[in-house]
């Protein structure tokens, strides 16, 4: 069977973007991360997963998020090993499908000033869904793995702080990056 040289191009172009995206989420997540003791990571690893569910599909998305939490988890395992590994994945690929969707809904709307909004929204709750997930996460772990979860509690105003801080932050990156992306991938494309 003979295949179109075009699409054979798209879908090789399409997964070398999304590599690229992994590779970005790698280096954010593990090299340019704060770890503050306690369940608490100030990082914007989140970025690449959200510029990728709005220039791309959800599909490109969620492998983004996939794989880079996988990476993140082989790089930086927990000092429990990989039992609950499976379970970590989830938050992320979650969060990059619920972008993923709105950014598609979002794509239909002709005012700017609208979408910049829907845009900003969809990132926070995106931030806040992560957040939610990885908080629920850290607590079945715990439970599992038997290790103190009480802490978890004093810890929940910190990790919304955080949340906040990267929803503001990465929807303001996300706003001003998407535009100057999307004109070099047209380029790019030609």
């Amino acid at each position: 069977m003979k295949t179109n040289p075009v699409s054979a191009r798209s879908h090789i172009y399409r997964i070398t973007l999304d590599a690229l995206f992994v590779a970005l989420y790698v280096i954010l997540s593990t090299f340019l991360s704060f770890k503050i003791p306690g369940a608490i990571q100030i990082s914007f690893s989140t970025l690449p997963i959200l510029l990728c569910a709005f220039l791309f599909t959800p599909a490109d998305a969620a492998a983004v998020a996939l794989l880079g939490t996988l990476l993140e988890q082989i790089l930086d395992p927990s000092p429990y090993g990989f039992a609950t590994l499976p379970m970590w994945l989830i938050p992320g690929v979650t969060m990059a499908l619920v972008a993923a969707f709105c950014a598609k809904g979002i794509r239909r709307v002709n005012n700017n000033r609208t979408v910049l909004i829907l845009t900003c929204i969809t990132v926070a709750l995106a931030e806040l869904l992560l957040t939610s997930l990885n908080t629920g996460a850290l607590y079945i772990d715990g439970y599992l793995l038997h290790y103190p979860v009480k802490a978890i509690h004093l810890l929940l105003p910190t990790r919304l702080l955080n949340c906040l801080v990267r929803a503001v932050i990465s929807s303001s990156l996300t706003i001003l990056l998407l535009p100057p992306l999307r004109k070099a991938l047209t380029r790019l494309a030609r």
